[in-house]
């Protein structure tokens, strides 16, 4: 019997380091796509402030729906932020949710747009919505991705002991799977990275 429970307890260490690397792997592509879109959004930093005549100009702020040029400009927003929309649920199980993917696309795009109050770049409330459609886009891809992939990848493991077989009955849950560092991993990757850009890289120190 105890040679039983410790079988079983290797298979669940070894199950769980298995499901790791996958884990970090996907980190890193969050982290890829989140450098990606705030390089494409071309947010502000503190070392804007200073450069222009104005900190904020009025005239670069839009609130009025629906008053961008072209319908090229929509498609583009609501493409940039469809893949936040897939990763969140695909790597962090608290994100299978519409409502939190909803709201952590606007308060992601609501960064991005106040961030650009500090450079060139119009802060427009057509890219906030367009935008956040992106992610709810992105998370019902996932869900439509995870119920084709579960209803194939459904296994069972069987474990045989002697003359005994001892059946662990064992679907690839990705709600089961997925390591969880932290329950707010994924809001601090954000937050750390809008922070190191705003505050840590100088696009003038750079370029030249």
């Amino acid at each position: 019997m105890f040679n039983i429970s410790n079988n079983y307890y290797k298979i669940r260490r070894f199950k769980r380091k298995k499901h790791l690397v996958p884990h970090l792997i996907w980190i890193y592509i969050f982290l890829i796509y989140i450098y990606s879109a705030l390089d494409i959004a071309g947010i502000g930093s503190v070392w804007d402030i200073g450069q222009y005549s104005e900190i904020i100009r009025l005239e670069e702020i839009n609130l009025i729906l629906f008053n961008s040029d072209g319908i090229l400009t929509y498609i583009l927003n609501i493409i940039m932020f469809m893949p936040l929309g897939f990763l969140l649920p695909l790597i962090w199980k608290e994100f299978r949710n519409p409502v939190r993917v909803f709201l952590t696309g606007v308060g992601f795009s609501l960064v991005i747009e106040i961030c650009q109050l500090f450079n060139h770049r119009a802060t427009d409330i057509d890219d906030l919505i367009m935008n956040s459609l992106g992610a709810i886009i992105g998370y019902f891809i996932w869900v439509c991705a995870n119920n084709l992939f579960n209803s194939i990848n459904k296994k069972a493991i069987s474990i045989s002991k002697s003359e005994s077989i001892i059946q662990i009955e064992d679907t690839i849950d990705k709600d089961k799977e997925t390591i969880l560092i932290s329950k707010n991993e994924a809001i601090i990757y954000l937050i750390l990275s809008v922070l190191g850009e705003f505050f840590l890289y100088n696009w003038y120190i750079i370029s030249s």
